[in-house]
């Protein structure tokens, strides 16, 4: 488990002594061969490591060696951390700023020869001791993890459901006359699956409906605020008397609520006086629960429906529609299947691995072999090994979602920057690191260590999460090597060792906890920041964090002022901030030479200052308003305007940009883009479309755009065929007064509130790859939408209509003239006046 931090220490090393430049003369002529020493040797430890990892089980000696590696490699990665940045910060500087500070440099240089003596010595006990242990190079030589590039396949998969077809339906008719279900049993059996599938059949019989996850550690307001969202309770409502305001909202309303993963009868006896449960509407709530005694209290006897592990016959099915083996491997998989004890999750969890050894009977027949013959806790044993079969740069991948509560809800994309940060993906040779990071999801994915929420249209993970005992896996193996550690399980006896902290429920950080020494700690999530109540302490942990690479805070007061400390983060690499309210960022945050990610989009108000344009790592910028309060004066409008004209752009990594137009961006900044590959522009005005409908491209890079105007602004033309790599395009609110010009790589394209002339329907109709269609919102082009000619709409699979009240014939041509031959799914929504549906396209509806 000590072998993906030597992963981390060796492309740090590696970035280090390339590009670090030092003169013969200094101190410091020995720094860049004692870095390709320290390499070296990490690779040479990182070889041995899975038979050490083999040896361990027989060999309590063993255990503490691998222990002894861990913190060598952690020290290691303290050491680069702490000394070189100054020292590449000293080297960079002019002559006579070296010469003032010459006395402080000489002192880190003497202090860092003396840290990387100790490194050596430890490095020769550590290999002294592993050759007495017997332990030896089993490794194929790779600490690689290759990975499959990315495709533009469609998924329109569906988690395969057995053995819960009787479930469902009688938990349908059931529900047609009780109040409560309450679904029962141990983790694994499926549990939130069946109630998921229960949800999703009947909610469109209810006015309104929410699904929300309890969980352990109950955060009341957290959870109503929630459920007033999905069932679409007024924004002015929700902050103000929210629990009074919800009440006389549910009142008036036949729902249905999901309450997932309830633990305690004191969370039900909080929530209940919120929900007129009573109401004699036809209200209905379904609760899932480890425990039968909390089903019971919550709604009764005649509620429970309790989930026992499956019959072998059953469990043999479910294995057989996931991997479907033949031969020997048919024999070898019954026996893996019994040993699974018919429980769900393992059986899903185990096909995932097999899956990775491929239809080889030698693999199989390893990972029978290592389940063992110990009959207690099989599920949890199948859990664990699953984890040890991971390749070493998955790990601590996979290990990074025990930093966020439990039921969390991942966005796959900001994972991604996360590892990023950490530096748990690099980019391979011409592939970028997001890219080299979607591929490791995938493939914890295709492991089923994840549970997909939605996809993308290209068939990509969008959102996903945990269950519970994969969570729990998480947290116990990150707790074990002092890689993560949350604040109600912190000791003082290993703070000084824990590497990233998290702070789930707590609205305020204990005194306690900040007097620890934590000082190496790299990444410091706070779901619940109060940010006025605790300024002092968020520059006490600026303070002592410095070796922070990742800060995420969710702000739950009305403001903050981050303060000026921020900017002694020298490695901070990602920064997040989440606040409904006014966000002040200081001129510091430009001496922030790493950041890769600035993410304030959830920030309702914001202030930067304008040294933010000029970070050279930055990759991916998320901005929400920019003094937003300031859109409701139009005088204050065009002084932001004429002083973005000023502003001095120099963004060269720059690759994902979502801002609103005018505030803190002038168009004409747009040009300095040229390696975006996202773009999201909110206020879009005729400039702004001039910009990026100009003969030149703003970046030959460029894959998706989104452009949105709430006042209808009006161009000229839509003229984008010259981005040759774009494949997905959001216009909203845009009036084209000439056709579409759009490039062949589109593979989505998104059309809503947009007023275009008739003859851009002939353009879409001849995008070759283009294979999802919405239009939406008064989208306009006349009252018949033509799709028919043997060569419309080659690839389109998916076909979305909304709210287009002006259509009135959809046509799709018959026999050879027949459009769309591919198409294989299409919803259609609030078309009143839409009175022709081909016969095709009316039971493709009818399937979705």
């Amino acid at each position: 488990m000590a072998d993906f931090a030597f992963s981390a220490v060796i492309r740090n090393a590696v970035d280090i002594a390339g590009d670090l430049i030092v003169d013969e003369s200094s101190r410091l002529h020995w720094l860049p061969e004692d870095l390709r020493w320290l390499e070296r040797q990490m690779r040479h430890i990182q070889a041995y490591m899975d038979d050490a990892e083999a040896k361990k089980i027989t060999n309590p000696q063993v255990a503490t060696l691998i222990k002894d590696i861990r913190e060598l490699a952690y020290d290691v990665e303290d050491i680069f951390d702490t000394f070189l940045p100054e020292i590449k910060s000293h080297s960079a500087s002019g002559l006579l700023k070296r010469t003032i500070n010459i006395l402080p440099y000489n002192r880190i240089c003497s202090k860092l020869s003396r840290e990387i003596e100790k490194i050596k010595r430890r490095v020769q006990g550590i290999d002294e001791a592993r050759r007495n242990f017997g332990v030896e190079d089993i490794s194929a030589g790779v600490d690689q993890y290759n990975v499959d590039p990315r495709t533009t396949t469609l998924h329109f998969d569906d988690p395969i459901i057995v053995g819960f077809d009787q479930d469902i339906q009688y938990l349908m008719r059931k529900l047609e006359r009780d109040h409560f279900v309450s679904i029962v049993g141990m983790p694994g059996l499926g549990k939130t699956t069946l109630a998921k599938k229960v949800f999703k059949a009947i909610k469109d019989g209810f006015h309104c409906s929410a699904s929300v996850s309890v969980s352990q550690q109950v955060n009341i307001k957290g959870l109503l605020q929630e459920i007033a969202t999905q069932i679409g309770l007024e924004k002015a409502k929700q902050e103000k008397n929210l629990e009074v305001n919800l009440y006389s909202f549910l009142q008036r309303k036949r729902y249905l609520l999901f309450l997932d993963d309830v633990w305690h009868t004191e969370a039900w006896d909080r929530l209940k006086e919120y929900f007129p449960v009573d109401s004699e509407s036809g209200s209905r709530i379904i609760i899932t629960s480890r425990y039968t005694g909390i089903g019971r209290y919550i709604g009764g006897e005649n509620s429970l429906h309790q989930l026992e592990p499956f019959d072998y016959p059953t469990s043999w099915e479910l294995f057989s529609k996931l991997i479907m083996p033949s031969g020997e491997l048919e024999n070898i998989g019954k026996q893996i299947v019994e040993k699974c004890a018919g429980v769900p999750l393992a059986i899903v969890v185990i096909v995932g691995m097999l899956r990775e050894k491929g239809m080889n009977e030698s693999g199989w027949d390893d990972v029978l072999k290592s389940i063992g013959q110990d009959a207690s806790d099989k599920c949890s044993q199948i859990l664990g090994l699953s984890y040890m079969d991971l390749p070493t740069a998955l790990k601590p991948c996979f290990l990074y979602l025990g930093n966020f509560p439990e039921d969390y809800e991942f966005s796959a994309s900001r994972l991604i920057r996360l590892w990023m940060a950490e530096k748990f993906v690099q980019g391979v040779g011409a592939r970028e690191p997001e890219e080299v990071g979607e591929d490791y999801l995938s493939k914890l994915d295709a492991r089923n260590l994840i549970q997909v929420v939605n996809r993308g249209d290209d068939g990509r993970v969008k959102k996903f999460w945990v269950h519970d005992l994969l969570h729990n896996l998480c947290v116990n193996m990150g707790r074990e090597t002092d890689f993560l550690e949350t604040v109600d399980h912190l000791q003082s006896s290993s703070a000084d060792r824990v590497r990233r902290f998290s702070i789930h429920h707590n609205s305020i950080v204990g005194d306690d906890a900040l007097n620890f020494n934590m000082r190496k700690i790299r990444a410091m999530f706070h779901f619940k920041f109060q940010g006025e109540s605790q300024k002092e302490h968020l520059k006490h942990m600026l303070n002592m964090f410095r070796l922070l690479r990742v800060l995420v805070l969710e702000i739950a007061s009305e403001y903050l002022y981050l303060p000026t400390e921020i900017g002694s983060l020298s490695c901070l690499n990602y920064l997040e901030l989440n606040s409904n309210w006014y966000v002040e960022i200081p001129w510091s945050i430009q001496n922030l030479i790493n950041l890769q990610t600035l993410d304030l989009r959830k920030c309702y108000d914001v202030k930067l200052p304008i040294g933010i344009w000029k970070m050279q790592r930055l990759r991916h910028l998320y901005l929400g308003y920019y003094h937003g309060g300031a859109q409701k004066c139009e005088f204050y409008y065009y002084l932001m305007q004429l002083w973005c004209r000023q502003v001095q752009v120099s963004l060269p990594n720059i690759q994902t940009l979502a801002i609103v137009i005018g505030f803190g961006l002038h168009p004409s900044m747009l040009l300095k883009f040229t390696n975006l590959r996202k773009l999201w522009l909110d206020g879009v005005t005729p400039e702004t479309m001039e910009v990026l409908c100009g003969q030149e491209p703003i970046s030959q890079k460029l894959e998706a755009l989104h452009c949105s105007s709430n006042i209808h602004t009006t161009s000229r033309s839509v003229s984008l065929a010259k981005y040759n790599r774009l494949m997905k395009l959001k216009i909203i609110g845009v009036y084209a007064l000439l056709p579409l010009e759009l490039p062949h790589s589109l593979i989505k394209v998104t059309l809503s509130g947009a007023n275009l002339v008739r003859d851009s329907m002939e353009t879409l109709k001849k995008l070759p790859k283009l294979m999802i269609l919405e239009l939406d919102f008064e989208f306009s082009h006349g009252n018949k939408m033509d799709c028919s000619g043997a060569d419309s709409f080659p690839k389109l699979e998916v076909l979305r209509l909304y709210v287009l009240r002006n259509l009135e014939e959809l046509v799709e041509g018959e026999g050879e003239d027949r459009g769309m031959p591919k198409l294989r799914q299409v919803d259609i929504k609030g078309c009143p006046n839409l009175r022709t549906i081909p016969q095709r396209l009316q039971q493709l509806q009818m399937t979705n």
